[in-house]
């Protein structure tokens, strides 16, 4: 049992129809995850799909040579596509979920969310808009990935993951990882910006200047 409070960050929450809210309410489970901890491996059943009440989550896939190349994050507020598009087409679930920080979330069993999506039309326009939302992410990661150098795609990432202090708290695996880069690759780089006098390197961040 969910209290309905929990969910007032989920854009849905003001539209969703009061019945439709008791039934997600009612029958979705409550989950912890600790800093780091694994939610589901790899090339098996989804069992559930995760609304990120508080904290987040990277999806991410390891390659043949055991790089890991992230997907998207998940924050509070929404929901693991992936989770969902698998549970609506029955695939199995060929990602690795895991918290970047102390999450709480409401799992939702695979029967429950497809009845959600029949009965509600604000949960169901809520899922297709988040659908849509991380198919614009990937398709521009694929084009980073694809036609952009290391140096703007680092460039980028600092820009985008400083704290209000400047500081990107991150160690250069990481940054690599979430880039899809190599650790060795990302350290010349930011090396290079640091003789350049744009930011000071330090064990397990990056300040920027």
């Amino acid at each position: 049992m969910i209290d309905k409070r929990l969910l007032k960050n989920f854009p849905f929450y003001n539209d969703i129809e009061p019945e439709a809210l008791d039934k997600l309410c009612s029958l979705a489970s409550p989950r912890k995850l600790e800093k780091g901890q694994l939610m589901m491996g790899d090339s098996g059943r989804c069992n559930g799909v995760p609304l990120i009440l508080s904290g987040e989550m990277r999806l991410y896939r390891i390659a043949e040579n055991g790089r890991e190349m992230n997907v998207y994050n998940v924050y509070e507020g929404e929901l693991c596509v992936l989770a969902a598009v698998c549970t609506l087409a029955d695939f199995e679930y060929e990602f690795s979920a895991q918290a970047k920080t102390d999450c709480i979330m409401a799992v939702l069993p695979p029967e429950t969310f497809r009845q959600m999506m029949s009965i509600s039309e604000a949960f169901k326009s809520y899922i297709f808009t988040s659908l849509a939302d991380k198919l614009v992410l990937s398709l521009r990661a694929i084009e980073m990935l694809n036609f952009s150098s290391i140096e703007d795609r680092l460039s980028d990432y600092l820009y985008y993951n400083a704290d209000n202090d400047n500081v990107i708290n991150s160690t250069h695996e990481m940054i690599a990882r979430d880039i899809g880069s190599s650790r060795e690759v990302v350290s010349r780089q930011l090396k290079k910006f640091e003789n350049q006098g744009l930011l000071t390197i330090k064990r397990g961040k990056v300040i920027l200047k």
